[in-house]
This record gives structure tokens, sequence and C-alpha cells, in this order.
């Protein structure tokens, strides 16, 4: 039965670990990981360890999270009971180092077991995150297994609910997978910032990490702009540079620029060049990797119209900078409260 006290000190000692850039454990577990996975620098792995020790394994983040899934004061007991027989699985996406931890958290927040299928771009980050945690608590580790790709095939009516992130291409796929079972699934999203003009130098080097963190990947990730008309476009991409030195040394990212930057001068498709990425003027999102798209604009109405045609699909609007790539406990992944989904998916049959 899920013990509260027990949770929160076992997460936030585990926080307080995943501090600690100098935990030999946790530093050779990044170096295998950057080996892997050469999206996964080590200084992209430290800044989301930094976020999810910040941001999701305070006592106070942590406390926040139980609440949405405290069960009735006056039969919490029951609740508990019934959580803990329940069986979650999680299809991470590889995107971002341990992405899918926030997803993790939130299953084990409820008392139900997890069964926790990585991406093979993960690199083993996730895997070594939880083995810091069974150090630290076994009784809440053992609520985790590891699955592998057969997972997909052998879990069909031995899950209560199922966490998917992923492509759009693999989340159309999920209602024949795992016919009649309650889905949580996420797909492909994007992120905007506006720009008034009136940014200072240094709100712009934070609008160039929004962008530019682990590579532009991630939902969270700014991919498309909007400036007003006229704007200096040269001003983003010289307080882009604070960026550069984590970004040129990534061979696969500098070639995707490289050969985007090829094909857009074949076929005659505008940019400006930042060196390692481009500018795009579009009014299409979804650019490729090393690709930030921009539309001028002059009239705030331009920008309504856009975010309506693209509702389904944008993730977050941004107008301040330099909080894109640190979401908080509750900032929910396309605006689903995780925790109570997985509750109410799992629950559904209570009385």
């Amino acid at each position: 039965m899920l013990d509260r006290k027990v949770f929160i000190r076992a997460f936030s000692t585990l926080g307080e670990h995943l501090k600690s850039v100098s935990d030999c454990f946790l530093l050779d577990a990044m170096k295998k990981t950057e080996a892997q996975n050469p999206f996964f620098t080590i200084y992209m792995q430290q800044k989301a360890l930094k976020v999810i020790a910040g941001n999701y394994l305070t006592e106070e983040a942590l406390s926040k999270l139980l609440r949405f899934s405290e069960g009735p004061l006056d039969d919490r007991d029951f609740f508990n009971r019934r959580m803990e027989r329940k069986r979650v699985g999680i299809i991470m996406a590889g995107n971002i180092p341990a992405v899918g931890f926030h997803d993790l958290l939130c299953v084990l927040s409820t008392g139900a077991k997890a069964r926790v299928k990585v991406s093979s771009k993960d690199g083993g980050i996730t895997r070594a995150i939880v083995q810091m945690l069974e150090k630290i608590s076994p009784e809440i580790s053992s609520a985790i297994t590891f699955e592998d790709r057969r997972f997909l095939f052998e879990y069909q009516g031995r899950l209560d609910y199922l966490l998917f992130s992923g492509s759009d291409a693999n989340r159309s796929l999920l209602k024949d997978e795992f016919p009649g079972l309650p889905i949580l699934s996420r797909g492909s999203r994007f992120s905007l910032g506006v720009l008034s003009g009136k940014e200072t130098d240094q709100e712009l080097e934070l609008l160039a990490e929004d962008m530019f963190l682990y590579c532009g990947l991630g939902c969270r990730s700014i991919s498309y702009l909007f400036v007003p008309k006229g704007y200096d476009m040269g001003r983003i991409i010289r307080a882009s540079t604070s960026m550069a030195g984590h970004l040129t040394p990534i061979e696969p990212y500098m070639s995707n620029v490289v050969r985007q930057r090829a094909l857009d001068t074949l076929e005659g498709v505008p940019f400006l060049d930042g060196g390692f990425f481009l500018l795009e003027p579009s009014d299409s999102p979804f650019p490729q990797i090393g690709c930030v798209r921009y539309s001028e604009y002059g009239d705030i109405s331009e920008i309504d119209s856009f975010c309506s045609r693209y509702r389904d699909k944008i993730q977050k609007k941004y107008t301040n900078f330099g909080i894109a790539q640190s979401p908080a406990t509750d900032d929910w992944m396309d605006g689903i409260n995780t925790v109570t989904s997985i509750l109410e998916g799992c629950l559904a049959d209570a009385v």
C-alpha cells in the first residue's frame, strides 16, 4: 500500500542524488548513454536531470503530485488497496533524456505498478535512475518492471491502463495493438514563441535555449516563431551563438543541418543561415531538425488564426522565454492531467 511519507522521502532523496554531477555511478551512466545516443550529450542529460530533481522531486512538488491521487478521505484504504493491484504500461518516447520519468512518477504516485518500455534511443539513463531509486527504496522500485519489445504483444489483456508518447504513426496503431484497453496517447506536437520586438539580448539568449536545448527535439522546444513585421532576424542569430558550443559537436545533428541547407538551396527555399541552424520563413510548422520556422505578423489576430488552425498540435505558446524546458510537475503534457487519467482509467468500474 502506498505510504505517502515513504514516497516523498524516497523521491526527494533521489532528487538530491540527481543534482550531484560528481556522483560516480550517475556520471558513468551518462557517459554510456552518450556513447549509445550522441544526441544525449552529458550536458543535455545534466540539464534534464536538473529539471527532474528541481521541478519534480522536491518535497513540495511531490506533495502536490500526491494530492491528485488522494482517495476519498473516508475510504482511502479501499482506494489504495484497489490501485496497488493495477498495472499501468508506459511506452516512453526517446527524444529527450529521461523524458518518460514524469509518467513513471505519476504511475507510482497512484500506488499502481509500472510496466515500462523505454525507447531504444533512451541510452540507459532511465534505467540508471531506477537503479538509484532501488538503493534508496527497494519497496518502491519493486513496483517497476522494464519490458522489452515483446511488451506490445505479451501484455494484451494484462494491463489496466497504458500511457504512450511517440510519433503519430505509432499512435495510430495503439487501438489495434491494445483493443479495449484505456489509453492516454500523446503524439507529435510543437511549441511556438511570440516576440514583441522589445526583447533584450539576454531574453533572446533564453529563447535560444528554449529552441535548441535537446537539439530542438521534444514538443516543448520552440520550433516556430512569430516576429513583428520588419524584425531584425539577425538578433536571433547573434543571440543563439550561446548554444552553438553545445550543438556543433553533435555529428548527427550537424549532418541534418548540412543536409537541410543543401535541400533548401537546391529547391529554392528561402532561409537565413545561423551556422548551426537555419531560420525558414514559412506558415507551416514541424520543421526538420536544425531548423526553426517563422512568420512576421502585423496584428495579433494573425497569431490567433494560426493558433486556431493548429490548436490540436500546439503544446505551448510562449511569450516569456527561458522556461520552455523546465516544466512544473503539474504542467501536463498535452494539457491532460496524467494522474487523474490513470485513476479514471483504472477505477472506472469502482463503486
